[in-house]
């Protein structure tokens, strides 16, 4: 019988998880035309936050001093990424900046090496020089610059390629589940700061259907469903591979791009893509030949 490790389930959860990450990126853009960015973050976040403290309730008594200075941290860390991705979705096309956010993929095995001493394997880095390759593929246009949108979401990328990195340390030392409550609720907390203070208003002023939809994908599926995996999966594989497998965001935020927004992309768009494809094959299926 055949016996799958906890590694490659952890990897295919993380992998389900870019699926939704994938396709908040055009519902985010066409939301924040009805709503204002960090309003629309707000109402996210409190929704995630509140789902999270009703299935996790009963735990609520174990946060300690060190889980909740390590969840402030992801939160923190986190809140930035998601401030200048949201904010680059103003300025630049979901698919763009679902590209950019993937170029964490090369930042991860540096941050990995300088802040946790764990040096990313051969075929990880391979992966992720593969992976490179195809976001550049992707995402530069034909005069080789980017956009002040497109800038955004490189400073995006960094945040997430840091956050990814804490969270293989904290997640090995925290209830992971608890961890995400703090970690949400900061990014809850923050987001009504910056809409309060810089916003004309937070309540939707208008009902949308649409809105109902978006709130469901984002603060459901890519938030609550989103972090307790990848916190928990975090535990059985690597910052590298976790990066890698992230990696494919971009791909289904440019497949939801496509059917959702109609955005197209180039030749060249399509073949970067196939490369990233490779460039997490050769991770996966590394250890593999490794071994034998």
């Amino acid at each position: 019988m055949l016996k799958i490790s906890k590694e490659y389930i952890a990897d295919l959860m993380l992998l389900s998880v870019t699926v939704f990450w994938g396709s908040t990126f055009i519902v985010v853009k066409k939301s924040i035309e009805i709503i204002p960015t960090f309003a629309f973050l707000s109402i996210r976040f409190w929704i995630a936050t509140l789902l999270l403290v009703i299935i996790f309730h009963k735990r609520l008594v174990n946060i300690n001093k060190r889980l909740l200075k390590d969840g402030v941290v992801l939160g923190v860390v986190l809140f930035l990424a998601y401030a200048f991705q949201t904010v680059a979705l103003e300025y630049s096309k979901a698919t763009i900046v679902g590209f950019l956010t993937g170029l964490n993929v090369i930042i991860t095995p540096f941050l990995s090496a300088l802040l946790i001493k764990k040096i990313p394997r051969i075929y990880s880095q391979i992966g992720a020089v593969f992976a490179f390759i195809g976001m550049t593929m992707m995402s530069l246009n034909e005069n080789l610059s980017l956009s002040y949108g497109d800038i955004l979401g490189v400073i995006c990328a960094v945040f997430v390629a840091i956050q990814i990195v804490l969270t293989d340390k904290y997640s090995r030392r925290n209830d992971t589940y608890l961890l995400t409550v703090v970690e949400i609720s900061i990014l809850a907390i923050l987001s009504s700061i910056i809409s309060i203070t810089t916003e004309t208003h937070i309540i939707p002023q208008h009902f949308s259907w649409y809105l109902v939809f978006s709130f469901l994908i984002t603060a459901v599926f890519a938030t609550v469903y989103a972090f307790i995996v990848q916190n928990t999966a975090q535990k059985y594989t690597t910052p590298t591979k976790t990066a890698i497998i992230f990696i494919m965001e971009p791909v289904f935020a440019a497949v939801f791009g496509y059917f959702l927004g109609g955005e197209v992309l180039s030749f060249r768009a399509y073949v970067g893509a196939f490369v990233m494809f490779i460039g997490l094959f050769i991770s996966e299926i590394g250890p593999l030949v490794f071994k034998k």
